[in-house]
């Protein structure tokens, strides 16, 4: 199709959408290719769309753990796992998240797991990153509340290991969230706290996809209104 002729059938629908009620801007907006947002804190995927990147996420909690948060950190590591394949696969982009269940298998039969070099855990799976979520926040309830309101916050302490090239490692940085994202919470009457804990963790995992992966603007806007 001509420049020409794309042009026409682009106004051509805003047309027919200006007389459906719907205003310029927005038709624009639906019509119109966007560009994507950069990895808010280091892009996992290579320029070279042929290359591929083989990733370990390495996760685990400071904390002592309250029941409603036993195994969250591996629930965590699984969404957000989920999550990256399914950007960079839209990205047509070529990385693999090494499996969870391996890198928590490896921990098992590694009692000193917490005290390994990052570059090491990479050399063991083969990797070209390893993604680091040290948890030191994560809870379900407004403060003072006495657990009668639902809102979830954490903070996380954020770190890439670039394997192969250590010297280009970025400098770690903190993953700080709530939820919901307005100023207000939810009744705990709403919902069971393990329902609470599925939504929160999953708007988690997907916000912390936004630091590795290129991603559109519409869904960093869906996921901060959740």
């Amino acid at each position: 199709m001509s420049g020409f002729s794309r042009r026409s059938f682009l106004l051509g629908l805003c047309g027919a959408g200006l007389l459906a009620g719907c205003n310029f801007p927005t038709a624009m907006y639906f019509l119109m290719p966007e560009a994507k947002e950069p990895a808010e804190y280091k892009r996992l995927a290579s320029d070279d769309k042929k290359k591929e990147v083989r990733v370990v996420l390495w996760t685990y909690s400071a904390l002592d753990m309250r029941t409603e948060f036993i195994q969250a950190d591996r629930l965590l590591t699984d969404m957000l796992a989920r999550y990256i394949h399914k950007m960079t696969e839209e990205n047509q982009e070529k990385l693999t998240v090494v499996s969870p269940r391996k890198v928590e298998d490896y921990k098992n039969t590694h009692p000193e797991w917490k005290s390994l070099r990052l570059e090491e855990v990479g050399h063991y799976f083969k990797a070209d990153y390893v993604v680091q979520l040290e948890i030191d926040q994560l809870s379900l309830y407004e403060p003072n509340a006495h657990e009668q309101l639902y809102s979830g916050r954490t903070h996380i302490l954020v770190s890439v290991v670039d394997v192969k090239n250590l010297d280009e490692s970025p400098h770690p940085t903190e993953f700080t969230d709530r939820y919901p994202t307005e100023a207000r919470a939810i009744d705990a009457l709403d919902m069971p706290p393990m329902v609470f804990r599925q939504k929160f963790l999953d708007h988690v995992a997907k916000r912390l996809s936004y630091f590795f992966v290129n991603h559109q603007k519409r869904e960093r806007v869906m996921v901060m209104d959740d």
